[in-house]
Formats: C-alpha cells, sequence, structure tokens
C-alpha cells in the first residue's frame, strides 16, 4: 500500500496529517507502557493507537476510519515491542475503524455514546488480538489475565477519548472539511 493509495482514500490533503497522528501515539503509547509498568499499576496500558483510530472514524466516516485502522495495525505490527503476528492488529485496527465509523448516526454525537464506543472498540480490540493470535498459533495469551486486561484498556481509553475525539474532529475539519463528519 503506497501514499498515492493513501491519498486516494483518505484524501490528499488528510495522508501527512493521519500518519503523523498515529506515529507520534505509537511513540506516546510506548511511552507510557514503559513509564506505567515501573509503576506498578495493575492492567493494561493506555492504546492511544486504538483511541485515535476510533477518533479518526468518528470525525471522517468508515472508509477513512478502516484505512487509518490498517496503517495504525501495519505500524504497530512492525514496530518493536511487537507481541502479535504480523497483520493481527492490522486486521483488528482496520475493523474497529470501519464498525465505528459505520454505527454511529451524526445525531447522536453524545459525549457518553462517544466515550462508550471508544470503550468498548478498546476493550474489543484487546479481546480479538489474543483470540486472533492463539487461533493463529501465536500461544502467548494468558487468558485468566484477559478479563482485567479487556476491562482495564476500556478504562483508559474511556479516560482518553473526550480530548482525542474532539481534538481528531477538530483536526479533522480544519484539514478536510469535505470530509469530516458533522
Amino acid at each position: 500500500m503506497g501514499v498515492p493509495l493513501l491519498a486516494t482514500l483518505l484524501g490528499p490533503a488528510s495522508v501527512g496529517p493521519v500518519i503523523v497522528l498515529i506515529i507520534v501515539d505509537m511513540v506516546v503509547t510506548s511511552s507510557l507502557c514503559i513509564a506505567l509498568s515501573r509503576l506498578g499499576l495493575p492492567g493494561a496500558t493506555p492504546d492511544l493507537v486504538v483511541v485515535t483510530v476510533v477518533a479518526i472514524a468518528l470525525a471522517t466516516g468508515p472508509v477513512q476510519g478502516a484505512v487509518a485502522g490498517f496503517v495504525a495495525g501495519v505500524l504497530v505490527d512492525i514496530a518493536p515491542p511487537a507481541d502479535s503476528l504480523l497483520g493481527v492488529n492490522a486486521l483488528v485496527y482496520l475493523a474497529i475503524g470501519y464498525a465505528t465509523g459505520r454505527v454511529i448516526d451524526p445525531r447522536d454525537r453524545t459525549v457518553p455514546v462517544l466515550v462508550g464506543i471508544v470503550a468498548l472498540a478498546a476493550g474489543a480490540a484487546t479481546v480479538v488480538v489474543a483470540v486472533l493470535d492463539t487461533v493463529l498459533g501465536g500461544g502467548r495469551v494468558v487468558w485468566d489475565a484477559l478479563p482485567a486486561l479487556a476491562l482495564t484498556s476500556a478504562v483508559y481509553a474511556a479516560i482518553l477519548a473526550p480530548v482525542l475525539i474532539l481534538g481528531v474532529g477538530w483536526l479533522a475539519r480544519r484539514i478536510t472539511p469535505e470530509v469530516a463528519v458533522t
């Protein structure tokens, strides 16, 4: 997948900002993982990438959300410390980007609904990645810890959702007003 295809799917003005936003999220997420692991907090670490993919999907629609999810998933799959099979995150994030962009009516965009969608997507991403890793032979899933990880991932996503949804929505309206969902 090259940049011309991304430009066609996302719109020429939004390719750069979407890729930069996803890369920044990956760096911040990695830094949070390191910092929070040293604090000894229970559960998962915040996954800004899933929250950003959902925010992009909510701001621009299902196709752009799916493309952003696929790009983000590929970057997560190849970035160290990659702990799942190559392509699993790309597939899961693609599905999350499409589904969250498709599921909500623009008239129902209240903060509690958006936060709930982001939290549900983050928890679902944790579970689906674990299931796909196991089905495809990854075998590194600790099933006893999965419910707590999904719950804490959803809680962290719900906390981060208002800021990221508003920020990405504002950015989408500024960069690509013809694509932004209002």
